[in-house]
């Protein structure tokens, strides 16, 4: 099975010089990773940045995938998965992060799953093998579980911030409704799956490493969050009104 590996990223270029090589060495000849989107967002990068970035990009080459770029001005994790979305072109789309936080795992599993149309690595699963997650973040986790269950019912995923495998064209079909650039983008696309009567399968990851710290601040951006989730179930049930 083939698939397109997205890899948004903003101005931390840290991590996706040895991600893109770990994709062209293992992705492809060992897991089916057919084409890499470099799915740059925000502001353009320096001239030294964007130079770095285009010795990354490379034609296919045997099974070692072809890795291209792509931006937007747009600005957020959100944006990188649209952007990501838009130009994967395999059957199914892997939504990563630059450091491939999970390894591969998050395929394996999905692979096991059956390669249902919509899956989730996910933290939440009772199989995944975890480091690094400090209490403050668990108990933040699980604030946010609650409060998404209250606001969008029960079939919600356990974790909206894990990596994300989907059927391409189901992808597709959901991202002209995305709005969020931002994180809550992932839990937007769940919810919209499920709307259409869709199954979010969540699949046990392994963290392969300490990934980069969250951006998100449990303090200044719980509010936010709070308003953008009553906000995402008022499109939901004005949608419903409309379909009914």
């Amino acid at each position: 099975m083939a698939y397109t590996l997205v890899l948004p990223f903003h101005s931390d270029l840290t991590s996706i010089g040895e991600t893109v090589r770990r994709a062209r060495e293992e992705g492809g000849p060992v897991h089916g990773v057919r084409e890499v989107v470099l799915a740059h967002n925000g502001r353009p990068l320096s001239p030294e940045a964007q130079a770095k970035v285009d010795a990354l990009v490379a034609p296919r080459d045997g099974k070692k995938p072809e890795v291209r770029f792509a931006d937007t001005t747009d600005k957020g994790i959100g944006a990188g998965y649209k952007l990501g979305i838009r130009e994967a072109r395999e059957p199914f789309v892997i939504l990563s992060a630059d450091d491939l936080p999970f390894g591969w795992s998050d395929v394996i599993a999905f692979e096991r799953a059956g390669r249902p149309d919509f899956a989730i690595g996910s933290k939440a699963h009772p199989e995944s093998k975890l480091v690094g997650v400090t209490k403050m973040r668990r108990a933040s986790s699980l604030t946010f579980l609650t409060l998404r269950r209250l606001l969008l019912g029960a079939a919600t995923p356990g974790d909206s911030q894990g990596s994300f495998i989907l059927r391409t064209s189901v992808a597709q079909a959901l991202a002209p409704e995305l709005v969020y650039d931002h994180y809550l983008c992932s839990l937007e696309l769940a919810t919209l799956h499920l709307e259409r009567g869709g199954r979010v399968v969540e699949v046990p990851i392994v963290v392969d490493h300490n990934p980069h710290q969250s951006s998100v601040s449990v303090v200044s951006d719980g509010w936010r969050m709070a308003k953008e989730l009553v906000e995402l179930r008022q499109r939901i049930r004005r949608r419903r009104v409309r379909s009914s």
